[in-house]
């Protein structure tokens, strides 16, 4: 993102943890954050110091006020995508820069059920052509499309896949029995020997990963556009 603005006001589009709009703060962005959760806002304006607005971004106030937009992971969760982006269009200056994250529904991990990202509240899935495709429609400039594989991203979906496991089927339906220490000791040793195993996976497999973002398959698509002058 840097290497085309390097400073101004900057907006985020779901916050998170705010971990982002903390970093971009310490680069010297004049930073805002968006967000519908209540308490990720007060959290980020009492804790973190960043001016929030608590909304949709429908809502927002400002137009043709943002030097950059930032939409990690937010626009697979919207139900008119291609409306979403013209409000982001709105909110830029002119030659503003949008960056958007999402799932990459041509990655490899997709073939998998436990892919980590086929989740109930996703309502649309993107490859290459169709978030070009829904960018060029909002009226932007495309400066630069890529993949990138995550770092569990395999462990995860091979697990998971093979446990039959999915978010959906995690959710608890009935009140849990009292837990008791040998049970919270077994459940920590479990913990660490699954985190063992999902480094080393990670690390194992880094060529792969490394192949499957440059060849476009990776389980993260990435795309920076601008709004023309």
């Amino acid at each position: 993102m840097t290497r085309y603005i390097r400073h101004g006001k900057l907006l985020e589009i779901g916050i998170g943890s705010g971990s982002f709009l903390r970093y971009a703060k310490k680069k010297g962005f004049d930073v805002v954050g968006c967000d519908l959760s209540a308490d990720i806002c007060r959290h980020a304006e009492h804790k973190l110091g960043i001016t929030m607005h608590c909304g949709s971004v429908q809502t927002l106030p400002y137009k043709a006020t943002f030097d950059v937009i930032v939409m990690n992971h937010v626009l697979e969760h919207v139900q008119r995508p291609i409306e979403f982006l013209r409000h982001a269009f709105r909110l830029l200056k002119p030659g503003g820069i949008l960056h958007i994250a999402v799932p990459n529904i041509n990655c490899w991990l997709a073939h998998l059920t436990g892919w980590t990202s086929y989740e109930p509240y996703h309502l649309t899935y993107f490859n290459r052509n169709t978030l070009l495709k829904a960018v060029s429609l909002a009226g932007f400039s495309t400066e630069l499309v890529y993949t990138r594989d995550s770092f569990s991203g395999w462990f995860l979906a091979v697990l998971r896949s093979a446990l039959g496991i999915n978010r959906e089927s995690c959710i608890q339906t009935r009140p849990a029995a009292k837990t008791t220490r040998q049970q919270i000791r077994n459940f920590k040793l479990v913990e660490h020997a699954y985190r063992i195993n999902m480094l080393l996976a990670g690390g194992i497999l880094w060529p792969v990963r490394l192949i499957q973002g440059r060849l476009g398959y990776g389980d993260e698509l990435i795309c920076i556009v601008r709004k023309p002058f």
